[in-house]
């Protein structure tokens, strides 16, 4: 069987937009290794074969050149304004399923329903700051959504940004991240909250 994995990572890390040198740096293997696989001078361990699937979002089946179909994790995505929402569609909206909360209040009722595989919310800008620490508290207690990863992602109005921080990490939000950010190190960041929440 003629196995073309290395036409597949290549396509994969062009499309994510990453370099040889990132990829290695994330699956913890040097830079002439994946150089290697691309060339199609040697074959990837089954061990890395299925981190690479995880990463790209993909089934080591399409890796392995035996079917086309990709995996879609399922992104849960609340912000107050119409703009952050379409600019977080249109940054996912390729790789994932994207579903929208309507409004915070409904935030935990559409989690519980969807059960998405991850949660990107603006808890705090132009919102009442004990709703948003509510709102957290619900997803992160209630039987039906406490297992799915939250990234809180917003502009803090507070002066105490840091405290709001780790209150929302104690709280049991994987990670938070200040507006304005870099779309590229935001997908990576999912990418990898998606990948760790699969192995837990």
């Amino acid at each position: 069987m003629n196995i073309k994995i290395g036409a597949k990572i290549k396509e994969l890390r062009t499309r994510e937009n990453i370099t040889q040198q990132q990829l290695a740096e994330i699956l913890g293997v040097t830079n002439q290794a994946v150089s290697k696989w691309e060339g199609e001078n040697g074959y990837p361990d089954i061990e890395y074969i299925v981190l690479l699937a995880d990463y790209f979002n993909v089934t080591t089946d399409y890796l392995l050149g035996y079917a086309g179909s990709k995996k879609r994790h399922k992104i849960l995505i609340f912000d107050k304004y119409e703009i952050c929402i379409k600019m977080f569609s249109g940054i996912f909206e390729q790789k994932y399923e994207i579903v929208v909360a309507e409004s915070l209040n409904k935030l935990p009722e559409v989690s519980a329903s969807e059960q998405p595989d991850l949660i990107l919310a603006d808890l705090f800008q132009s919102v009442p700051r004990d709703l948003g620490f509510e709102i957290l508290t619900s997803l992160k207690t209630s039987e039906n959504t406490r297992d799915i990863p939250v990234i809180i992602i917003t502009k803090s109005d507070f002066s105490d940004r840091g405290q709001e921080e780790i209150r929302c990490l104690n709280l049991g939000a994987v990670d938070y991240i200040d507006k304005p950010f870099r779309p590229d190190v935001l997908k990576v960041r999912v990418a990898t909250r998606l990948r760790i929440a699969k192995q837990a």
